[in-house]
């Protein structure tokens, strides 16, 4: 398993790192996707969807991670066993990203 934010290869079979909880990829991406920048993480189905029309609306090119792994309880509560589960997180090109934070800065507050 690789972990993007230790930017190390770890021996597990858990979802999380051990050293700083970041979701897990099965591999290390190839260099490509090196030029992809996170924008916006949430655990609240509504804002995914909202954020996807916004994105598609300018013409925005986006990867959704961990869309399908919503808890039962949506992951809104931090006291509910596996609440982490519920986080998705959007990727974008670095290219987009002034454009998309732009757009998305009213769903920050």
């Amino acid at each position: 398993m690789y972990c993007p934010k230790c930017d190390k290869i770890i021996d597990t079979l858990k979802a999380y790192c051990p050293h700083c909880n970041e979701l897990l990829l099965p591999d290390k991406p190839k260099d490509e996707e090196h030029d992809f920048v996170k924008i916006f993480e949430s655990s609240d189905l509504g804002l995914t969807a909202i954020i996807k029309s916004i994105l598609i609306n300018a013409g925005i090119e986006y990867i959704v991670r961990g869309e399908h792994m919503q808890s039962i309880l949506g992951g809104q509560f931090s006291f509910a066993f596996g609440a982490d589960i519920g986080k998705v997180e959007f990727f974008i090109h670095k290219d987009d990203e002034k454009v998309a934070v732009e757009l998305l800065k009213e769903l920050n507050n």
